[in-house]
């Protein structure tokens, strides 16, 4: 006589789950490393901005022509007289609609502030030129 075997023994229910329960911790490690490379690709964007855009307010006083800083295709394009450098950034932020900055062909940037979003860090930072003369400071504000 044969026994029938219609359902799962509990060695083979402890397999699955022990199976189950790895790779749903594996990818659960997966997205907290994605979002702490997140935050790192970030801060990596506002340190080059920086050298960027202290190399915009030099060339601008130095050849007397103004520069144009705007996104194009998810790049921050600094544009002087032809010359253009490209700034990447991350996947997870974007500009206020239609970024201009305009460093004028002394080097003057006139106060404003301009707006950047991150949807994965749910961080709003703002650019906030200050007293006209090139110096900006960034601050973060969280949002859920």
């Amino acid at each position: 006589m044969k026994k029938s075997k219609d359902g799962f023994t509990t060695i083979e229910m402890l397999i699955v789950l022990i199976i189950s329960s790895f790779f749903m911790s594996l990818c659960i490690f997966l997205y907290q490393g994605t979002h702490i490379n997140d935050q790192e690709l970030e801060k990596e964007f506002w340190v080059n901005f920086r050298e960027y855009w202290k190399q915009a307010i030099e060339n601008s006083a130095y050849t007397g022509w103004e520069t144009n800083i705007y996104e194009k295709d998810h790049d921050i394009i600094f544009s002087n007289k032809g010359h253009h450098n490209k700034l990447r950034m991350p996947d997870s932020m974007h500009s206020q609609d239609n970024l201009l900055i305009t460093v004028n062909n002394d080097g003057y940037v006139p106060p404003q502030t301009y707006e950047w979003y991150s949807k994965n860090t749910h961080t709003r930072y703002l650019l906030k030129v200050q007293l006209g003369g090139g110096i900006y400071k960034i601050y973060e504000k969280y949002y859920e």
